[in-house]
């Protein structure tokens, strides 16, 4: 694993303990858990070659970013309803159904990516032999 990919896991790694433990007092810090996330999973779909930072990373991390941005949206709709005691407004299920449609792409994205560079070293290893 490139060195740019381990220090992603490593900040991702402190990122969702750090979230989950200040989102029990701050649910925007919540967010944090989310971009620990998100960066732990573009790290595990690196790819191989020049750059590490390859197709299947791009799909993450641009998954994980509209994950992020419905996150807060839909946080902020809640929160703004909630403000003037008024019902949710509709748009908030599309936002929590585009987040969770994101989240799903990210992760598909991440399994993508990890079978591609795994097909990539077996084949590699099997070329050399």
């Amino acid at each position: 694993m490139p060195l740019g990919a381990r220090r992603l896991v490593l900040v991702g790694g402190l990122c969702i303990p750090v979230g989950l433990l200040a989102g029990s007092y701050l649910f925007g810090l919540q967010l944090l858990a989310v971009a620990g996330v998100v960066a732990i999973s573009v790290a595990l779909s690196y790819g191989t070659g020049r750059t590490w930072f390859a197709l299947w990373p791009r799909v993450t991390a641009g998954a994980g970013a509209a994950w992020i941005v419905a996150t807060i949206a839909y946080w902020l709709t809640v929160v703004s309803a909630a403000d003037v005691s008024a019902p949710v407004p509709e748009v908030s299920s599309v936002l929590l159904s585009a987040g969770v449609v994101a989240f799903m792409v990210m992760a598909a994205a991440v399994l993508a990516g990890t079978v591609a560079r795994f097909r990539s070293h077996r084949h590699l290893a099997t070329a050399a032999a």
